[in-house]
């Protein structure tokens, strides 16, 4: 099997609602392992609920945690990473260095939505691409109007926008109508990326094998290889990615008739 990459994992020990300790991060590093995980992007939020998280405090986390791995013989390559949330100020932020983005670079930055709120993101995401920053959409099924309506998350993906998701929502989606939607993203050149989004060796766990076999089984290995490998391997490395724009929704012969 292809070696996977996980774009989004919280594994930095202590600095946000992730691990607790440094030997729980470990273990999620190992069940990642197990599961066919060869790269990672080890993901701390920075937002208004854990202000104390800085790039740098993002860092040295980062470096414990890969010299850990090292220490205990873990093959696994981690890079340190932010989960931005949204806000009114993200440009100018990102101008003055206040947010990390992917692997530390400033090629990509992973951007989540304000909690349980849908803010239209066509401006922000145009404003970092005049800034040279290409901006990932953590985890976007979550949000009705983006999975459902047709139209908005096509065009955050014309605008230069990418789509992680999380592989919970493919293994175990809330409704058959989610899993019906996600399955038409898949289908349609709409997801470009991979994440677990865990946070726990216990409850949320960093588990990336059974979506990956759900993405082959809706979509065929090569789009599976694609969002949960090759895609993420770039991304990491700071390489430009191409992607084609999103397949249009085939409707049905007789909805003329409607």
């Amino acid at each position: 099997m292809i070696p996977l990459v996980d774009i989004h994992c919280h594994l930095l020990a202590g600095l946000d609602d992730g691990p607790r300790t440094e030997e729980d991060a470990l273990e999620m590093c190992r069940l990642a392992y197990a599961e066919g995980t060869r790269m990672v992007a080890a993901t701390a939020h920075q937002n208004e609920d854990w202000p104390s998280v800085t790039p740098e405090r993002i860092l040295e986390a980062s470096k414990r945690l890969c010299q850990n791995l090292r220490e205990q013989g873990i093959p696994l390559m981690a890079f340190p990473t932010a989960e931005v949330m949204v806000h009114p100020g993200l440009e100018a932020a990102w101008r003055k260095g206040e947010h990390l983005g992917l692997a530390g670079g400033r090629e990509y930055v992973l951007l989540e939505m304000p909690h349980d709120l849908y803010v239209e993101l066509g401006e922000t995401v145009k404003n970092l691409r005049r800034m040279g920053v290409r901006p990932i959409l953590a985890h976007p099924e979550r949000h009705e109007e983006l999975l459902h309506d047709a139209g908005r998350i096509e065009h955050l993906i014309r605008l230069g926008c990418l789509v992680q998701v999380s592989s919970s929502s493919l293994t175990a989606p809330p409704s058959s109508r989610t899993a019906k939607a996600l399955r038409s993203w898949l289908r349609r050149g709409i997801v470009h990326l991979l994440g677990s989004d865990g946070h726990s060796p216990v409850k949320r766990q960093p588990r990336m094998y059974d979506a990956y076999c759900q993405i082959c089984r809706w979509a065929g290995n090569a789009v599976a290889d694609r969002i949960a490998s090759t895609n993420g391997v770039a991304i990491l490395h700071g390489l430009p990615l191409r992607i084609e724009t999103p397949q249009p929704t085939h409707k049905r012969w007789f909805s003329r008739f409607w």
